[in-house]
Parts: C-alpha cells; structure tokens; sequence
C-alpha cells in the first residue's frame, strides 16, 4: 500500500497537515505513517538543569504520535502507522521516503501564510533535499477537494511525464480543472520554449481539462497572488528544477519581495531528471 508521510511536531499547523493527509489517505486509500524526529536539548547557559535522557524523550514522544494516530483513525477510518526518531528532522524524512514507498509528503506551514516564515525550517529543507512530492499546508486552510487547480511555471521546464503524475493523479481523482498559468515579464525571453511547451502538454496531462493562462506583471508575486484569489484556486502546484521559477521565487534574498500571503495548499513536483 502506498504512503502517506506526514512529519509531526505535535503543533496545531501540524495537526491540520495531519487532517489533511487522512482525508487524502481515505480518498486515495493510502496507509498513513506519521513521523517525529527529535534531538537531544543542549544546555544554552549555566544555569543547572535536569539532564533528560534519550530513554525519557523517546517514551514521552511516542505516546504523543500515538494518540496522534490514534484520533486520525478513529476519526477518519485509515490506517495509521506512527514512527519515533532521534536525528535531524529532515535528514531522518529523507532516509524514510528512500525507505518506504512514499507516495506523498504532506507537511505544515507555520506562520499566517507568508513563505518567508518557513525558510530554514524542517519544511523548506525537506523541499531541498526529497525527490518526493511535497504538500505543504498552510496554518489556515482547511481541506476542500481540489476542483480548481492552479500549476504555476516558467516554461523553462522539461516535460517530464513521471515528474507531473501527482498532478494527474489528484486532477484525475477530483475532475478537476487545471490552470497553467505564466507571469510574463518583460524581461522574460521564454517565448521560444512556450510553443513546444504548450504542444506537449496534451501528452503530460491526457484527459484532464486545462487551459493555458497568461498575465502581464512585472511582479510574479503580485500576479500569481491576483490570479489565485481571483480564480478560486483550491491548490496551487510548482515543479522544481535547478535555476527556475521556484528556485528563484523561494531564493532566500527573494523571500520578502516574492513571498505572497498563501492561504491555499501547494503542491511541490519534483524534476525527477534533475
């Protein structure tokens, strides 16, 4: 059975990212395995204090992921795994999806929106670091079936069709319609990918109702965050791929003039390729 993996700290981001994965699991019949990796406390000045040990972190963790697990059953009717790790939150996740047959990794987004506030955190670094596709959940959104799909790019990308199955799968699943949307700026010179990009989607996307959007904004933030409000969007999608749009939206001197104020879900697709 494929998996869905959804790393944990026990914070209310954290259980809304959870709540959204078992609505996923159930529609997707997916096995859910819910993940905390934690570390060791190191003493930051001289004051005394008691020493906590590994035997003790590991007990009290457990029987929070537990009742964490415990509540998504009963209240979803999936199944449910649960895992404790000592290490590096992202490092452990990778070693997991490499693991187990991951399908999906869903994770919270903390701060009201903004993707600034994630960059350095668990969430931005397992962006870097996992091949998987990744679902970030915004603090606020609750779960809505994803009937207006939003897939934002550059045209810089290659078309490949394994890098875009999540998108099928979940546009499959909820019939739902597709946007591909460009920010044209003027300083793009992209017009020569743009036509075998659009030729080749057929192929990428085969029975699902897309149309091809085009806005003329100097800021791909003010003209995606436009667009996203204006169309209803119930999921936003990006695919990653070295130098291109995503890497540039979320490059960290970017972060506080491209970070717009997301309250829908996004969706990360990996360039397998690359």
């Amino acid at each position: 059975m494929q998996v869905i993996l959804v790393p944990v700290d026990f914070s209310p981001q954290s259980r809304n990212a959870s709540v959204h994965a078992a609505k996923l699991a159930k529609t997707f019949n997916y096995k859910i395995l819910l993940f905390h990796a934690y570390m060791l406390p190191t003493p930051v000045s001289e004051v005394p204090y008691v020493m906590v040990t590994v035997d003790d972190l590991q007990k009290d963790n457990e029987l929070l992921i537990k009742k964490e697990a415990e509540y998504l059953n009963s209240e979803y009717s999936v199944e449910v795994e649960w895992l404790v790790r000592i290490g590096i939150p992202s490092d452990e996740i990778k070693a997991l999806t490499e693991e187990r047959p991951v399908e999906l990794v869903v994770m919270g987004m903390k701060g009201v929106g903004g993707l600034d506030k994630i960059i350095g955190s668990t969430t931005t670094n397992c962006l870097r670091k996992l091949k998987n596709p990744v679902l970030i959940i915004p603090q606020d959104a609750g779960f809505t079936e994803y009937k207006h799909i939003t897939y934002a790019t550059d045209f810089h990308n290659e078309l490949l069709t394994r890098s875009y199955q999540p998108l099928l799968k979940i546009a499959s699943q909820y019939n739902s319609a597709v946007n591909i949307v460009y920010i044209h700026r003027e300083s793009d010179r992209s017009e020569a990918n743009e036509m075998d990009w659009k030729k080749n989607m057929a192929n990428i996307l085969p029975g699902i109702d897309y149309s091809f959007v085009k806005i003329e904004d100097d800021s791909v933030k003010h003209g995606l965050t436009e667009f996203i409000e204006s169309s209803h969007t119930d999921l936003l999608v990006m695919l990653t791929h070295r130098h291109n749009f995503f890497d540039r939206l979320f490059n960290r001197s970017q972060t506080t003039a491209m970070a717009y104020e997301t309250k829908v879900p996004l969706l990360v697709l990996h360039d397998i390729a690359g």
